[in-house]
């Protein structure tokens, strides 16, 4: 795994089978989209960035809201509120000078997260990306002049909070998938959500 990817994997994968199913399964994907950000480039400008970023509102918007609507997350240990990006994103985008963040696209064609199983495979994906977006607001720091003041909200992620956020992600993740058939849900949710992100 690159130090710099943006949807980073756990370093180390637990012995869970869908924990290891997820990582090894989705790896055509995610590089895949790590190829196709290129975030890293040295030639990367602020317009450029200012896309990207009205591209992922326009993902994670209507994503987020979808689970949201499926409920139990409390249950779970889950606070999913927390956890929600969108308005980083839109505070990024007016940090950016994009008056009205609001009539930027939304995407209409979704990953499947409809079930808990399903819903956790999105979540996969959407949580490992704050791992690797503590690498990349270092990188928008150095090169644009970008801080979590200035338009960089969303990589910066949890901040120091990060690694714990993400094990307890997965911690509950591995509670919850547990039979097979959840673990094929799960896994072909993350898939499909890096290749509709990348779309």
């Amino acid at each position: 795994m690159d130090g710099e990817s943006v949807f980073a994997s756990n370093s180390v994968t637990a012995s869970n089978p869908v924990l290891t199913r997820l990582r090894a399964e989705t790896r055509p994907q995610h590089d895949a989209i790590e190829a196709a950000l290129d975030l890293t480039n040295e030639t990367l400008t602020l317009d450029a960035y200012r896309r990207l970023v009205e591209r992922f509102h326009g993902f994670y918007l209507p994503l987020e809201a979808g689970l949201l609507k499926i409920g139990g997350w409390m249950e779970r240990s889950i606070d999913l509120t927390e956890r929600q990006k969108t308005l980083l994103l839109k505070n990024d985008l007016q940090a950016l000078g994009v008056s009205d963040p609001e009539m930027v696209p939304v995407c209409t064609v979704l990953p499947p997260h409809g079930t808990i199983a399903a819903a956790f495979g999105c979540l996969y994906v959407l949580e490992g990306a704050t791992l690797g977006g503590q690498v990349i607001s270092q990188l928008l720091r150095n090169r644009l002049g970008v801080t979590p003041e200035t338009g960089g909200r969303f990589f910066h992620g949890y901040g120091d909070r990060t690694g714990a956020m993400w094990q307890a992600f997965r911690a509950v993740l591995t509670a919850t998938v547990v039979k097979p058939c959840e673990a094929d849900e799960a896994v072909a949710a993350a898939k499909e959500t890096f290749l509709t992100l990348q779309h």
